[in-house]
């Protein structure tokens, strides 16, 4: 395989006490939809995973274990710290053990509720722990247009309305946080270079939408 190839592959990955932690096969996992589509190169595969895909031949099935290193990170006590709890009353978040939650765009997981104040650990939740994974390679994605629509599935787990014209990709109802790394890999990985976002609203009086704002490129 090389950087840069739409790949549909199915996984399924457990720790080492067997338990599995992420699956595209929904026979293991409720919430899996069957084989996904990444971009080799893009980030959508922990380290340790893309290496052995690039590696890989179509068709091949491999299992390999992942050392923390290449997996989810190493534990870093620098990234457990205490915040004010005024931090979360201004955001009406009532803080508890387990909790997770964004702060700043970084996902964090709430350890401990004390007066004043909560500790937050900001390592991923499974930093540190070693992986097992099971994968198999089906195929390479091909035509623009199919590579948009595995693209926007990978990331919301859903169909996405889009359409083309010449260079330019105009997506429907993209939330605004994904939208600079859609635009950064959509004109890295795709022929199109002018990535085009609306927000559009159903109006019921007319029966049709109507387009509340755009963003382009």
């Amino acid at each position: 395989m090389k950087l840069g190839k739409f790949i549909r592959l199915e996984y399924t990955g457990t720790l080492e006490n067997g338990d599995v932690f992420d699956s595209t096969d929904p026979a293991v996992a409720e919430s899996a939809h069957g084989p996904v589509t990444i971009i080799l190169g893009a980030g959508h595969l922990i380290k340790g995973l893309e290496k052995a895909v690039l590696e890989m031949e179509m068709g091949e099935e491999r299992e390999l274990d992942i050392e923390p290193s290449d997996g989810f990170g190493v534990r870093d006590a620098k990234k457990i710290k205490f915040l004010p709890s005024r931090d979360f009353t201004k955001e009406k978040i009532a803080p508890y053990p387990g909790l997770s939650i964004t702060i700043d765009g970084r996902l964090a997981t709430v350890k401990s509720v004390s007066a004043g104040r909560v500790l937050a650990d900001f390592n991923h939740p499974l930093s540190g722990r070693k992986l097992h994974y099971r994968v198999k390679l089906i195929e390479e994605v091909k035509g623009p247009k199919k590579r948009i629509s595995e693209v926007l599935r990978f990331h919301f787990g859903k169909n996405i309305k889009f359409s083309t014209e010449e260079d330019k990709i105009t997506l429907e109802n993209i939330p605004q946080y994904a939208q600079e790394r859609l635009r950064d890999e959509l004109t890295t990985y795709t022929s199109f270079k002018n990535i085009r976002f609306v927000t559009l609203e159903e109006n019921s009086k007319k029966g049709g939408k109507n387009e509340k704002h755009g963003q382009g490129s």
